[in-house]
């Protein structure tokens, strides 16, 4: 765990450095130049579904998630007319066929939050439906899209104002927990927050009250799982409702392994808002996780982290105070040129996006992106649904279509990129929650998270998709996985989607955990050509993480069976 402090004590020093150089207008890799676009393509694309009343329940939820593991974003969203839960399965081109029958997830009128993490670790998503005054369920995934509602055996059945979920492994055991945000006290039910240890038998138990993550009386909306203090585990952050007038304040929780214990105070971290929305992102490229947090039409905070483990405010120099009802928030590139920019849901005013840049006030450019949306909005989702390899946004409304917004900004065309998916071990956290990757291109160091279930009600795409703007190169990828474990990676190439795999999951493509002579036959087949980088989908086999298959991965596999033969591990021939 020194070796980690170490390693991001380093890059925030090398990153303050092109901070300080980007706040000067000289910013490395920061090209913008045209307006950012989109269009709003739900209906030609064969997802016309219209959101009915949903202020109940203060919005429902939508979600981009892989259902069917073939690499390319469905969609399902709740409060749909008649009650129902949609759900559109994306071809690959980013068009959708309507599956909502065949995946049968029946009615409610009171559908709240969505999120989507794989709790069983069998290899596919399964998702999480919060009840409003009604009952959650848990749909896991049966393939094809089916799903079987497991939430009453799997203990997770809830009947009270439930708001959100967010997941992560709080204790490093390989099963993802999931925590559950209940907005306490309304129509004076006094149920409080869960937090739903995963037992690892399918099966979860409320551990709250034990871990003092219970939140007591606090009406809380949301929660975001995120690597605050860059130790390799997984802290949470809580968004209280009700802060702005009664004192009350959002909570920060630091992750001990064994526990957790409160750092509010200590960080600056209270805010003191109705918070309905947590954007978290690296802002200023210091390494380290800054917040962006919705409120009522007093103003919006945007806290950033100074590196000591305090927060501090900035909003005003940012001009992002917004002074509109703010709920669902995210951070994305949508420009590919570096910094993050900031989208935000409003009620009763227009949606915002502030165009990300190092030179302050942001400005907004909704309007003329064609984003504005003036409906009340309260979630918001991202991902690449065209494999454009740009970031693309579904939207919902109050009494409306749903909003499909599709990416045309031209600096996204022309600027470079890179998209990574992680996978974890052989059986535990597959998706690899809570993994930090950092992708270095000399002068400047980005870093993001996998997480599932941090924005409001809303699950964004698994890949983490980064920027670089006019880079020449990728120097390092740096992947941190839960625990602290780190792989690093070299001539990564950019422009192009990959996977990262750790270490011990090197060359066991059929995830039995030892490689057998067949995989090995196939490792030998992927050897790159001279000057050519490995091909999608074969790194793994990449065992010093160079991005070409040569001598030395297929000797370093080699070594692998024979330590696996003579230690009297399974060995499996052809």
């Amino acid at each position: 765990m020194s070796q980690q402090r170490e390693i991001s004590q380093s890059i925030r020093m090398k990153t303050r450095v092109a901070f300080l150089i980007a706040t000067a207008g000289l910013a490395a890799h920061a090209v913008a130049s045209e307006p950012l676009s989109f269009t709003d393509e739900a209906v030609a694309r064969g997802v016309d579904f219209h959101i009915g009343f949903n202020y109940a329940q203060f919005g429902a939820g939508l979600m981009l998630l892989d259902l069917n593991g073939d690499s390319h974003l469905d969609i399902v969203v709740a409060g749909g007319l008649g009650d129902v839960i949609g759900v559109f399965e994306n071809d690959g081109t980013g068009h959708f066929t309507d599956r909502t029958a065949v995946a049968n997830l029946g009615q409610s009128s009171t559908s709240s939050g969505m999120s989507a993490a794989d709790y069983d670790n069998d290899g596919d998503l399964d998702f999480f439906v919060s009840g409003w005054m009604s009952s959650s369920r848990l749909f896991r995934n049966d393939g094809n899209f089916q799903f079987t509602d497991v939430a009453l055996q799997a203990g997770v059945k809830t009947d009270c104002p439930l708001m959100s979920t967010t997941w992560g492994d709080i204790d490093g055991d390989g099963f993802l927990d999931m925590y559950a945000a209940v907005r306490t006290l309304t129509f004076a039910d006094e149920t409080q927050n869960f937090m739903f240890h995963n037992n690892g038998d399918g099966t979860f138990s409320n551990r709250a009250v034990e871990l003092g993550v219970d939140a007591e009386l606090d009406p809380t909306l949301l929660a975001a799982f995120f690597d605050y203090d860059r130790d390799g585990d997984d802290d949470l952050y809580l968004g209280t409702d009700k802060g702005t007038h009664n004192g009350i304040s959002n909570r920060l929780f630091r992750n001990e392994k064994s526990g957790f214990v409160e750092v509010t105070k200590k960080t600056n971290t209270a805010a003191n808002i109705d918070c309905m929305g947590i954007a978290v992102g690296d802002l200023d490229f210091d390494g380290l996780f800054d917040m962006y947090l919705t409120n009522i039409s007093v103003g919006n905070k945007l806290l950033m982290n100074d590196g000591s483990g305090v927060f501090v405010d900035q909003t005003k120099s940012a001009g992002m105070g917004n002074f509109h009802i703010g709920w669902g928030t995210v951070f994305a590139d949508f420009d590919n040129d570096t910094n993050l920019d900031t989208y935000l849901c409003n009620m009763l005013g227009d949606n915002k996006l502030y165009r990300g840049s190092q030179v302050w006030p942001l400005i907004d450019e909704a309007a003329t992106a064609g984003v504005n949306v003036e409906e009340d909005v309260f979630c918001v989702a991202i991902g690449d649904v065209d494999g454009d390899h740009d970031l693309d946004m579904l939207v919902g409304t109050s009494n409306d279509g749903l909003h499909l917004f599709i990416n045309n900004s031209p600096d996204a065309a022309t600027n470079n990129y890179v998209r990574l998916n992680v996978v974890g071990e052989v059986d535990k956290n597959i998706f690899a929650i809570g993994t930090t990757v950092e992708v270095d291109t000399g002068s400047m160091t980005q870093i993001r998270e996998v997480r599932t279930g941090a924005n409001y009600k809303a699950q964004d795409e698994y890949t983490l998709h980064y920027g670089l703007g006019d880079a020449s190169s990728i120097d390092e990828v740096r992947a941190i996985f839960p625990g602290g474990l780190t792989r690093t990676f070299t001539d990564v190439p950019m422009n192009g989607e990959w996977t990262l795999y750790r270490q011990d999951r090197v060359g066991d493509v059929d995830g039995n955990g030892c490689v057998d002579l067949s995989e090995f036959s196939m490792a030998i087949q992927a050897i790159s050509k001279p000057g050519v980088h490995l091909e999608v989908g074969d790194e793994i086999f990449d065992a010093n993480g160079d991005f070409v298959i040569d001598s030395s991965d297929i000797m370093a596999l080699l070594s692998k069976i024979c330590a696996q033969k003579y230690s009297g591990r399974v060995f499996q021939g052809p």
